[in-house]
């Protein structure tokens, strides 16, 4: 195995968006050469039941579902400057209003004693306000064209394809802001996962 710092190594898991326990064994396989675990290529815990997934970050840490919820949710918290809610005993959400993504954290039992924890970062209320903006950028456009058309107004219709290049613009750039804070929030979701593991049991938040 390369030797690595515990520095290197959870800088490394959190680039990656595993734990470091997931890095060394992932580095052990590599260097014996032996056949990649299944769960190396599959998620842990399981895709999410509710919204969607543009990224995740999820590892198995030592300490109960419960504690391992309440632990990963601290930091997210603590990270985001935003207060999550309990969805369920092993499930939370937190909401950043200001990046316009969601994170779900689930966590269950891996029956050794310890727990699956998985984060999903769902950007589905930054779509929707693109949607959104899409849908009313394009019917005032349509509108100014058509009464252009209509009234033989030349200013009306340049207006209308105007607004339809501005708005076009002010939509890409949203939807460039958005994958920018999601590839951000699946940093912060790693980061989370990683100080879940280093923190002491005896010094977890309790589950709220």
């Amino acid at each position: 195995m390369a030797q690595l710092s515990d520095e290197e190594l959870r800088e490394a898991a959190a680039e990656a968006g595993i734990s470091p326990q997931e890095l060394r064994q992932a580095l052990a396989v590599r260097d014996s050469n032996a056949p990649v675990p299944e769960r190396s290529v599959r998620s842990l815990v399981g895709g999410p039941s509710r919204g969607v997934s543009a990224r995740h970050a999820e590892g198995r840490l030592p300490m109960s579902p419960a504690g391992a919820i309440a632990a990963v949710r601290a930091s997210i918290e603590r990270q985001t400057g935003r207060t999550g809610h309990r969805q369920g005993d092993l499930e939370a959400d937190i909401v950043d209003d200001e990046a316009n993504v969601t994170y779900r954290i689930r966590a269950e039992d891996d029956g050794a004693g310890g727990a699956l924890v998985r984060v999903d970062v769902d950007p589905t209320a930054g779509k929707g306000l693109q949607a959104v903006s899409g849908v009313g950028i394009a019917g005032v456009s349509l509108a100014l064209v058509a009464l252009g058309w209509l009234f033989s107004a030349t200013t009306l219709w340049l207006g209308g394809i105007g607004v339809a290049l501005l708005g076009g613009l002010l939509v890409g750039r949203s939807v460039i802001a958005l994958g920018q804070a999601t590839t951000r929030a699946a940093g912060v979701a790693a980061q989370a996962l990683v100080e879940a593991e280093e923190a002491s049991p005896a010094m977890l938040p309790p589950a709220r």
